[in-house]
């Protein structure tokens, strides 16, 4: 028995010794889940046309590509008019990946442009990047649903 008590109280300093030696690490569930709430917000502020909440949300660097190649940077993203009146985005099937300071999004973005008016299906990868603590948005692209894959 009292063989028994050592082994366990060996076994549990090891443990405690073992898990105080591996450097404390952001949750990857806790960035992921990060990274989809920030998707969300920018669809919100880019149909709002919310210039703050885009400003903070977009690095100074981003650019975005959308069907038939047209490209946008960050003063134009800014520059947007907000979506009309009865129109809508919704993300669906978003998923995230991070590796270190980057992350990257995928999913569809179902865009109604207009009351009375049919929705569009987009499928997007966005690219974000961590600086100083914050992620940001780097890169987009959007295709249509129906082109095929991204």
């Amino acid at each position: 028995m009292n063989r028994m008590l050592i082994l366990a109280a060996a076994s549990l300093l090891a443990t405690s010794a073992w898990a105080a030696s591996k450097p404390a690490s952001t949750s990857p569930i806790s960035e992921r889940l990060q990274i989809e709430l920030l998707e969300h917000q920018w669809t919100q502020a880019a149909a709002t046309g919310d210039r703050p909440a885009l400003n903070d949300l977009l690095d100074d660097k981003f650019f975005e590509v959308f069907p038939g190649n047209i490209r946008r940077n960050k003063r134009d993203l800014m520059a947007a008019a907000a979506q009309p009146q009865g129109g809508s985005q919704v993300l669906e099937d978003v998923r995230v990946q991070v590796i270190d300071n980057v992350a990257v999004a995928t999913g569809i973005n179902r865009y109604t442009p207009a009351a009375g008016y049919k929705a569009i299906e987009y499928r997007f990868t966005d690219v974000f990047v961590k600086r100083e603590g914050e992620w940001r948005v780097a890169a987009a692209r959007m295709l249509r649903k129906e082109t095929g894959t991204i």
